[in-house]
């Protein structure tokens, strides 16, 4: 995607103002404020906002915010929809007008729009739950390269929120966010699940690759100290997938999971026994 205009003034503005020239950042935006440009005025509302080079004046940012929206600014939108969200020193917090400048600014186009409304129609937050409207965004936010919309869709393929379940969508957007946010051992986890199905939860047939994919990302969410990914590579231990067979390092990982309290985990460790050699393992196996 290619830079907005917004984002090009911005950066722009904060170049000059970078190189001590302020005075020169400030006039251009008020002359392209007299031509009605609305990015520009939207990124003059920054300058209030913050108070860059001058005194800082809410009232006076926020007019001009809402003056960017009511010329079509979707960018505008997206930074006045974030202050109502969250920001309770600007103004009092109110998620329903979020969400409302939110869809604003994603009709016009702003992909950061798309991700946080996935969300909020994902989590109910300043809107009813919506999982269709939730998927969505969360698919048009992740074409668009944004990783929150990344995750939602991930999590809505894996769990079937607003469409099919689909292990396979779900593997490739965990992975895409992972790009984004490496060392996300939720991500890890979930790639885990989706592809070897250790609680046969989707009733599929995991291949040689997609278990050692799956073997993999376990092992990194339990570098990453991820409980449930402790009791995946117990599994792949105690079924001799991919790795031997090995029911004292299946016990050694399902304990752990255990007694930072997953409860599966717990139930589990009763099936395990003790050889006259000291070694584990579970009758009937």
């Amino acid at each position: 995607m290619g830079m907005s205009n917004y984002q090009d003034l911005t950066d722009r503005s904060i170049a000059l103002i970078n190189d001590g020239r302020w005075d020169e950042a400030f006039d251009e935006l008020k002359r392209k404020e007299a031509e009605n440009d609305r990015d520009a005025i939207a990124v003059l509302a920054q300058f209030y906002l913050y108070g860059v080079g001058i005194a800082k004046d809410i009232e006076m940012a926020l007019e001009l915010f809402n003056r960017a929206i009511s010329l079509g600014s979707p960018d505008a939108a997206w930074e006045l929809g974030l202050l109502y969200h969250h920001n309770d020193e600007v103004v009092p917090v109110n998620k329903y007008k979020a969400v409302e400048l939110f869809e604003k600014g994603a009709q016009g186009g702003n992909e950061s729009c798309y991700g946080v409304l996935s969300e909020c129609y994902l989590r109910g937050d300043g809107t009813s739950v919506d999982e269709k409207k939730a998927f969505e965004y969360a698919l048009m936010a992740a074409k668009a390269g944004n990783s929150m919309g990344m995750l939602n869709a991930a999590i809505c393929y894996d769990d079937g929120l607003g469409t099919n379940p689909d292990t396979y969508a779900a593997s490739h957007w965990y992975k895409e966010y992972l790009n984004y946010s490496p060392d996300d051992d939720f991500a890890m986890l979930r790639i885990a699940l989706c592809m070897a199905d250790p609680y046969e939860r989707y009733v599929i047939r995991a291949t040689g690759d997609a278990l050692n994919e799956a073997f993999y990302y376990a092992s990194k969410a339990v570098e990453k100290g991820n409980v449930e990914a402790h009791l995946i590579v117990g599994w792949f231990y105690e079924k001799g997938e991919i790795v031997p067979q090995d029911f004292d390092l299946a016990h050694k990982y399902i304990e752990i999971a255990a007694n930072h309290g997953n409860e599966v985990a717990q139930r589990h460790l009763q099936d395990f026994r003790k050889n006259i050699y000291g070694n584990y393992y579970i009758p009937g196996f």
